[in-house]
């Protein structure tokens, strides 16, 4: 899951793989703007089969963030 979130965000930013890391901010770190968040979101949902309400895009806002909150959805779904 690690190595599809991170090509999702590499993919989304236009950034290499090797820039980002668990503390990068989508906003400050990665350049993202309320578009590039709600795509990167659809695209997570494709990516992981899972569906991610409008009220939760709040607390995504760091790849650790991301990273906690589809492991959460992962195991509640299992």
């Amino acid at each position: 899951m690690k190595e599809q979130l991170f090509q999702l965000l590499s993919m989304a930013s236009g950034l290499p793989v090797s820039s980002i890391s668990r503390d990068s901010h989508l906003t400050k770190d990665l350049g993202f703007d309320s578009l590039d968040t709600i795509d990167l979101v659809l695209q997570m949902e494709d990516q992981f089969h899972i569906a991610i309400p409008d009220e939760d895009y709040e607390k995504l806002q760091t790849v650790s963030q991301i990273e906690h909150y589809l492991s959460e959805k992962q195991l509640a779904s299992a």
